[in-house]
């Protein structure tokens, strides 16, 4: 069956992929200090609960994947699809991400502090209880994701796109919020100050939410 193509997203670089060679189940070797994977599509291998410095993937689409549980300080992942990988309570302090799309992948708990992120897309992912401290994510859109009781507290979310997605009890307090968009998605419990919101998008239905987070009250002229 032809695969459908993935959609485009204005003003994110979609990835780079070229593929050379393919890896699966059986050639799920040890990550090492070091390792770089080019130009390969993974399939079903496992990596869950593995520790490495330096490594770097480039140019690869991962189905099936399981990095659970990895410790991979200064990971690499350049021009990448990952689609229904498991990435729960990775630690991937100083990550850096570009041109990389996860569709169905699960992130629960996943701790990525002070990362960059640069033209991602994150959709349908669930991202509950993630930890991304004063990470820069720049050209990044979350698309039906769960970010549940997630922090990013101290990142920078300017011009970051969350569409549709459920947003509650999440931890942005001392975030820049310039052109961030929030439009239809759930905000409720939100943790965010009103400086941090200078220059958000919401949509008209947020402002009641948004009022309750701020201690104030809306009432009809008429109330």
């Amino acid at each position: 069956m032809r695969r459908k193509p993935h959609a485009s997203y204005k003003g994110i670089a979609p990835p780079e992929i070229k593929v050379e060679a393919e890896l699966g189940q059986g050639d799920d070797r040890p990550l090492a200090d070091g390792t770089t994977c080019t130009g390969v599509v993974l399939t079903s291998i496992d990596w869950s609960n593995q520790a490495a410095d330096d490594v770097v993937f480039e140019q690869i689409t991962a189905r099936r994947v399981v990095w659970s549980g990895t410790n991979l300080p200064g990971f690499q992942l350049v021009d990448a699809r990952l689609e229904i990988c498991d990435l729960a309570t990775t630690q991937w302090p100083k990550a850096y991400l570009r041109r990389v799309e996860l569709r169905g992948c699960r992130l629960v708990g996943a701790t990525w502090e002070h990362a960059t992120l640069e033209d991602i897309v994150f959709k349908d992912c669930n991202l509950e209880y993630g930890v991304f401290w004063e990470a820069s994510l720049k050209a990044v859109r979350f698309e039906n994701c769960v970010l549940r009781e997630a922090s990013l507290a101290g990142a920078n979310l300017a011009g970051v796109v969350f569409a549709g997605c459920d947003l509650e009890r999440a931890d942005l307090r001392h975030t820049k919020l310039v052109g961030t968009d929030f439009r239809g998605s759930q905000i409720t419990g939100l943790q965010v100050g009103p400086k941090d919101l200078q220059g958000a998008i919401i949509d008209r239905s947020q402002t009641v939410h948004l009022a309750a987070l701020l201690r104030m009250t809306v009432r009809e002229i008429d109330d």
